[in-house]
């Protein structure tokens, strides 16, 4: 744990600090964070919002071959979002490996359109609030992207403690506290988490 603590307070090698071709200029990565401990639904909220059920009938754009999907919003239109359903503590991977991943893939997107330029990359992903596989708990994680200039936009927290509670205050961000998670229909714990994002 204390080589953890110091990889957290180190400076951060490596990172991805400006727009590729285009100085000054920055595509942040910017996260919606669904966080809690093993079952509590994280992969099924996920699931739902990213429509990856085979359910045709909740407006969904079909993926893109990036794995990038156009989330409609409550107000028109479409979000370009990228969805990883399963945490990434139960994936294996820590919290370097799967920055360096996703920048390349933004990267990846600006050099798509060298014309534009990008002011988000979006992605939704899944964070375990316990500990797994000996890496990182969630604020752990979090800590670390924001770090890297990554920004944070919303936090869902499923059945969380008053730990959860305590710890994820700090981020200064909206937070949806969904209570006994495993209790809820689907279909209304899905509803509030997108009044939460403000998705459609």
């Amino acid at each position: 744990m204390l080589a953890l603590s110091a990889a957290l307070n180190a400076p951060v090698e490596g990172a991805w600090f400006g727009y590729l071709g285009c100085e000054g200029e920055m595509a942040k990565i910017r996260m919606w964070a669904v966080i809690g401990a093993k079952g509590v639904g994280k992969s099924v909220t996920i699931g739902h919002l990213m429509g990856e059920f085979g359910r045709g009938e909740n407006g969904l754009k079909p993926p893109s071959n990036s794995g990038v999907k156009e989330i409609p919003l409550r107000g028109g239109g479409y979000l370009d979002v990228l969805g990883r359903r399963q945490s990434l503590q139960e994936a294996g991977k820590p919290p370097q490996e799967f920055a360096t991943r996703i920048e390349a893939m933004s990267r990846r997107n600006d050099q798509s359109n060298p014309n534009i330029v990008s002011q988000y990359f979006n992605i939704l992903f899944a964070l375990r609030s316990d500990r797994k596989n000996n890496l990182p708990l969630a604020e752990e994680y979090l800590s670390y992207l924001l770090k890297r200039s990554w920004h944070l936009e919303k936090i869902v927290l499923l059945s969380p403690g008053s730990r959860e509670e305590r710890v994820f205050r700090r981020f200064g961000v909206p937070i949806c506290y969904i209570y006994e998670s495993n209790d809820r229909d689907v279909s209304d714990l899905v509803g509030q988490v997108r009044n939460h994002f403000g998705w459609a």
